[in-house]
């Protein structure tokens, strides 16, 4: 009988003994596991600080003229009003177009107080235009249910892009690629010093010099590598030597198919 008893304390020991070492193991590794993925995180670009103004409106329609900026500018500017009424003022919906996005609005302004809709232009596919923008505020106020804000500012071009997007769509038993080329403007010569991806999971990449139209260009090219169906978005940071715009982007999409 101890015999028996002493075989099963030893199978319970060695069970315990092997619970403790797979757990013990599992604790030593994960965190080498979260340093693995730690290791090769997104490119996210280079930092760039945002142009930012604010004004004041006060009519129901309002136009606001921004200072010439470049292409690739990340523009920010806010909209301040103030509810002059006695009562509540809520804006019901906000919206906007042509180069200009609303990031965030106030939704409701008690009397007296100020609210604001910030926006930020987009401006890297509108080198050497000017962005016409309009601004629409919906409101509860039967006096003022609509408010405007008309909007214009002129892009300085850095360069002429033909893909801001390069596309790859196709099976993914084919080859897919695309590309976008780049001609530096002539009142900022650049030469591209390298290209980056933002994830570099799904698409190759690549650069070489060219001449487009007797000037000096790039071609830029992107290539599908999935092996599978499914979504490509990335985006391809172009880094460039000119200290005025010393990267910008083109981003790549696609869908892939069987």
């Amino acid at each position: 009988m101890k015999s028996k008893k002493w075989i099963i304390i030893g199978i319970i020991l060695t069970i315990t003994g092997l619970i403790i070492t797979a757990w013990a193991w599992n604790f030593t590794t994960s965190p080498e596991k979260k340093v693995r993925k730690q290791k090769f995180p997104f490119y996210k670009g280079l930092e760039q600080a945002p142009i930012y103004s604010k004004s004041v409106i006060d009519k129901i329609k309002n136009h606001y003229v921004f200072e010439p900026v470049l292409q690739g500018d990340l523009v920010q500017h806010d909209f301040m009003f103030q509810n002059d009424s006695a009562a509540p003022l809520e804006l019901k919906k906000v919206q906007s177009c042509c180069g200009c996005l609303v990031e965030t609005y106030t939704r409701k302004i008690e009397p007296g107080q100020t609210g604001v809709i910030s926006v930020v232009l987009l401006t890297d596919r509108y080198g050497g235009k000017e962005i016409h923008g309009i601004i629409r505020a919906f409101t509860n106020d039967p006096d003022r249910p609509e408010i405007t804000i008309d909007i214009s500012c002129d892009v300085k071009k850095f360069a002429d892009i033909s893909e801001h997007t390069i596309m790859l769509d196709g099976s993914v038993h084919q080859p897919i690629e695309a590309t976008s080329i780049v001609v530096p403007a002539e009142e900022y010569p650049f030469t591209i010093t390298g290209v980056k991806p933002r994830k570099g999971i799904d698409i190759h990449h690549s650069y070489k010099e060219i001449q487009k139209n007797g000037k000096k260009g790039y071609l830029i090219t992107a290539k599908n590598k999935r092996k599978k169906s499914g979504v490509i978005r990335d985006i391809l940071f172009v880094q460039t030597d000119h200290p005025a715009r010393p990267e910008f982007k083109i981003r790549v999409q696609g869908k892939i198919t069987e």
